[in-house]
């Protein structure tokens, strides 16, 4: 644990279980991308868009505000939950995939 894991990918973030390389935010604010396909932490009531930790969450605000299309998939469990870095608003996906009932 006190070792720190880098690679091209970025640093290893253990409690996340994922790779972070926020020099990368900003290359990806000049793409186009067609289709972001993409998983939150949760939903909030409001409908806001949750992960886990900040530059995650940053990563993915950014490739939902470039992308034309945009595919949430996420199960019913992360309904009325909350994360602690805001992604943006289910109002700005144009997809939903998950086993949750319709309302």
């Amino acid at each position: 644990e006190r070792i720190a894991l880098i690679s091209s990918g970025g640093q290893l973030e253990r409690k996340y279980g994922c790779y972070v390389n926020p020099s990368l935010i900003s290359q990806l604010k000049s793409l186009d991308i067609d289709l972001f396909i993409f998983s939150c932490e949760g939903i909030d009531g409001g409908g806001d868009l949750w992960d886990s930790n900040a530059i995650n969450a940053d990563f993915k605000s950014i490739l939902l505000r470039r992308a034309s299309q945009s595919l949430l998939l996420i199960d019913k469990s992360k309904f009325n939950r909350s994360g602690e870095a805001r992604i943006g608003h289910l109002d700005d996906v144009t997809h939903i995939v998950s086993d949750a009932p319709q309302s």
